[in-house]
């Protein structure tokens, strides 16, 4: 049915009042019998809305089986050879019972179904007998199986299915408080079980979390199959069939009476992952006469536990659930696997099939076809090649496995007796002076390895090298330096391959944190080329090698080349069907952290949710999981998302406090973090206490890199945007020779710093100055990213600003063009500087008399942003303020509303004393 026929099937009027009943049904089906009276006598609904929902309830409850099961006395009764114990649940065409049987000397457990009259319609017992022989063919390990099935003498007709002990699956979902990752790869399950009905031509047609229950190992089972309908089955559509349904869960042509097909199980499935990720029904967020809303606005501003899956379904699940619940039926996925395949492919981070393919897409999936290919090639001649050798190797295998396990057993007592030692002298007993400093605990460490296993080198390199990694990680670098060098040494004296790796890598994070990162790249290359030889690739050893070497690779420029290397050794690994999941996680972290340079947050945002996600994650320690907490803070506040980058950065806050000491440089970058995210909320002085706090551990820790550099910036930043540009002066400065001393003047963040510095003198008026700063800031950025990068942008707005203040608007509208074409065709669109740049152009339009441009293209960038969820953070009361400061000059009539609003913003996100609040302020008394 088109839609233009269901419009005259139905009134729009009668359609929403139908719509709002079947929503308030669902919610009065999803209330405890007990409180059902009282919320219904509660209700507040208007006259036919609330007659629609009386009779739905009146036909729920209405038996009508001639084996009544409302006069509570089936308890005890025998049907066939079962017997029949205590009610389990009850609807509009069945009651269900536990019941059992006895099977030679076992008893066997089930749940007894016993249908109503109105169950079968017209066709009746034969129907019945004919559909339940196909039924019981059924056999999924998702899907209830039909045991067993008959029709008593007085034409009672029921089913018997497994008893299946456990939670439904809403209920479920609410108790383990489960991720969207979790959720959706537990729902795969019962898109698995419809898609095996469908292939046997089976049609469920009731799919909804009462009908879907999840054992205590997390295991899917859909049950009831009650009112399921044969896919070539034809001439059966009674009333009573369209009674079974529920109103929520059932598709509209459902509703309208429509043919079965399986378009209708694929809307229960979409209706049902709504639910699960959103707390609601697709019906019961949209408008009357509206097609479903989009289920990440209905999360957004939620206060209840479902606003944990805004992020998730923004990014792309929103997209999948639409297509699902499409209004007609040739619009939604053709199948359930269809939809099961999308699913997967945003669980893998791969854009989603409900979107419309772009070359880039095709080409991935031309290149992960052959990939597969050559990959079965590759194996099966390993596999020939591997069996010659297998029986020579395995002759050697166990004397040499004996041998190497009672030299590390010798070496792990040395080292335990050791160590039990130098914490001993931290006993208050044992020490004269009191407890002794993390510094001072490994200085009389280092001390006493000065004599110690002269006789076993090999123990003695690794507790070299022990030493000498737990120094840098306090930041104490001149100190591990001489202790890893003869590490080295000794390793390559030993001649043992995994003790010279540990080595290696251990002087390449000492090279790294030192700002050597060429040096470190040739420890990393040469840890590399040791663990290839010992067949570890991929592996766990490898896969954090992966992520150091990436990042160094990024350190000095390299950064193409860091994503490409560890994209390559991330395909790797997922080919490695043993690989353990602790190890997959440092390979996913690698990918996304130089996706996150690259400025693909979407793709790096998928990566870190699968990391977290990865079973066996206990296995790895806090502080290994931690940096995923923050790098899903910092994705988060590069999309927008300034609640959940907050909310992302206090966790990771609060985990690092309570597993570092408050001196760890892993705190100063977790505050950093923490204090940009609080900049872009306009708390200022909760980020200038935060990044200070940042800059002192690092001082204190003589710690002159590149994240000091980086600190400096973001202080200077979080003054400039409190407007204490005289405050934020000498930190921008610093920040900027910081920058140059580490990375070198040729590079963009040096370029980025010297911007910032004359945007800075920008806004202080001392516009010479600036206009030198910006130009070769700019200039640096085109070189060195090329033309169409976002920073580019950033520097062209900046430009843009200055040529304003100089009274130069035609300069201004190019400059600012130039820059909305760069963000409107990246691959990840930010909402927010979109705003920001749409905001220069409208006063550059405004400044050149084209008024009528100006007012359109405001109250456009204010339409999008708000449509995106952006109108919030620092910069939003600014596009507000200017758009006042138009209509005040410009349109009079309109100019009292738009400085209100304005002030709204600048009251709301800064504040009452925020300098740019009290000119709102005088802007609006001048109205008065």
């Amino acid at each position: 049915m088109t839609k233009r026929a269901a419009g005259r099937a139905m009134e729009p009027d009668k359609l929403a009042q139908w719509r709002q009943a079947d929503a308030l049904f669902d919610q009065w089906l999803d209330l405890p019998g007990t409180g059902r009276e009282a919320w219904l006598a509660a209700l507040d609904a208007p006259e036919p809305v609330r007659r629609r929902l009386e009779q739905l309830i009146a036909a729920h409850l209405r038996p009508s089986a001639a084996l009544d099961p409302a006069s509570g006395g089936l308890a005890g009764r025998r049907l066939g050879g079962w017997t029949l114990e205590e009610e389990l649940g009850r609807g509009g065409m069945a009651v269900v019972h536990r019941a059992w049987r006895e099977r030679g000397v076992a008893r066997q457990q089930a749940a007894l179904k016993v249908l109503t009259l109105g169950a079968l319609g017209a066709a009746g017992r034969e129907r019945f007998q004919r559909e339940t022989e196909i039924l019981a063919r059924l056999n999924h390990p998702n899907a209830a199986a039909l045991v067993d099935s008959g029709v008593a003498d007085d034409g009672t007709c029921w089913l018997a299915m497994p008893l299946v002990e456990g939670e439904r699956i809403d209920r479920w979902c609410d108790a383990h408080a489960p991720d969207a990752r979790a959720i959706v790869r537990l729902f795969l399950q019962v898109c698995s079980a419809v898609a095996y009905a469908h292939r046997n031509l089976v049609i469920h047609r009731d799919i909804k979390p009462s009908n879907v229950l999840v054992d205590d190992a997390g295991h899917a089972r859909l049950l009831d199959f009650g009112i399921g309908q044969f896919a070539d089955a034809t001439g059966e559509r009674t009333h009573t069939l369209w009674r079974a349904l529920t109103p929520g869960y059932a598709a509209p042509e459902q509703l309208r009476g429509a043919p079965p097909g399986t378009p209708m199980d694929v809307y229960g499935l979409g209706a049902l992952l709504h639910r699960l990720l959103t707390g609601r029904t697709p019906q019961s967020g949209a408008a009357d006469g509206q097609a479903t809303a989009r289920p990440s606005l209905l999360v957004r501003e939620a206060s209840d536990a479902y606003h944990r899956h805004y992020v998730p379904l923004k990014s792309d699940l929103d997209r999948v659930l639409l297509k699902a619940l499409a209004e007609e039926p040739e619009q939604r996925y053709a199948t359930a696997d269809a939809l099961a395949d999308d699913l997967r492919r945003w669980l893998d981070g791969l854009p989603v099939l409900a979107q419309t393919p772009g070359a880039g897409y095709r080409l991935r999936k031309f290149l992960r076809r052959n990939r597969l290919g050559v990959a079965a090639s590759v194996l099966l001649v390993a596999s020939v090649a591997g069996g010659v050798g297998a029986t020579l190797w395995q002759a050697g295998q166990a004397r040499r496995e004996a041998e190497i396990a009672r030299i590390q057993e010798r070496r792990a007592t040395a080292a335990r007796d050791f160590m039990v030692q130098l914490f001993e002298a931290n006993d208050p007993n044992a020490s004269i002076d009191g407890p002794l400093t993390a510094r001072d605990l490994l200085d009389q460490g280092a001390h006493r390895m000065s004599g110690a296993f002269g006789d076993t080198p090999a123990l003695r390199a690794e507790m070299l090298v022990l030493l000498g990694d737990l120094y840098r990680r306090i930041q104490e670098l001149d100190a591990a330096e001489p202790l890893l060098a003869e590490g080295i040494a000794l390793a390559g004296e030993t001649g043992d391959p995994v003790l010279v790796i540990h080595a290696r890598l251990g002087k390449g994070l000492l090279d790294a944190a030192a700002d050597r990162h060429l040096e470190a790249l040739a420890e990393f290359d040469a840890v590399e080329r040791a663990l290839e030889g010992l067949g570890q690739v991929p592996g766990d050893r490898h896969g954090q090698l992966v992520m150091h070497r990436s990042r160094a690779l990024t350190d000095v420029g390299k950064v193409p080349e860091a994503a490409a290397y560890a994209e390559a050794a991330l395909a790797r690994a997922r080919n490695e069907p043993a690989l353990p999941p602790e190890a997959m996680f440092f390979y996913l972290r690698a990918l996304a952290a130089a996706l996150s340079v690259q400025g693909h947050e979407q793709r790096e945002e998928a990566l870190l949710e699968e990391a977290l996600a990865l079973q066996s994650l206990d296995k790895l320690t806090p502080t290994e999981r931690l940096p995923v907490h923050a790098s899903l803070a910092g994705a988060a506040l590069g999309r927008g998302d300034l609640e959940a980058a907050l909310e992302r950065s206090s966790e990771a806050l609060a985990l690092a406090r309570r597993v570092y000491l408050p001196d760890h440089p892993a705190r100063a970058s977790l505050l950093d973090l923490h204090g940009v995210i609080l900049t872009h909320l306009a708390r200022f002085d909760e980020a200038v206490e935060a990044i200070t706090e940042s800059i002192a551990i690092r001082e204190a820790s003589r710690s002159q890199g590149s994240s000091l550099a980086a600190a400096y910036n973001n202080l200077a930043l979080a003054l400039d945007n409190a407007e204490r540009d005289a405050e934020a002066e000498p930190h921008m400065i610093r920040a900027m020779e910081l920058a140059g001393e580490v990375f070198g003047r040729d590079d963009p963040r040096y370029a980025i710093a010297v911007a910032n510095l004359g945007n800075l003198y920008r806004q202080s008026g001392r516009h010479d100055e600036a206009e030198t700063l910006l130009d070769q800031g700019l200039r640096m950025r085109r070189e060195m990213l090329g033309p169409d990068h976002p920073y580019v942008a950033i520097g062209l707005v900046q430009m843009a600003r200055l040529r304003l203040r100089q009274g130069r608007a035609a300069e201004a509208l190019v400059l600012a063009g130039q820059a909305s074409a760069i963000y409107r065709n990246a691959e990840h669109k930010d909402p927010r500087r979109l705003a920001s740049t749409d905001e220069v152009r409208a006063v550059a339009l405004a400044a050149l008399g084209r008024v009528d441009e100006a007012e359109t293209l405001f109250e456009q960038a204010i339409a999008d942003a708000r449509a995106a969820g952006v109108d919030n953070g620092v910069e939003w009361p600014r596009v507000m303020a200017a758009r006042a400061e138009l209509y005040a000059r410009h349109r009079p009539a309109h100019a009292k509303a738009a400085v209100e609003d304005a002030l709204r913003a600048h009251l709301e996100i800064y504040g009452e004393s925020h300098p740019g609040t009290l000119r709102m302020h005088e802007l609006a008394a001048t109205l008065r």
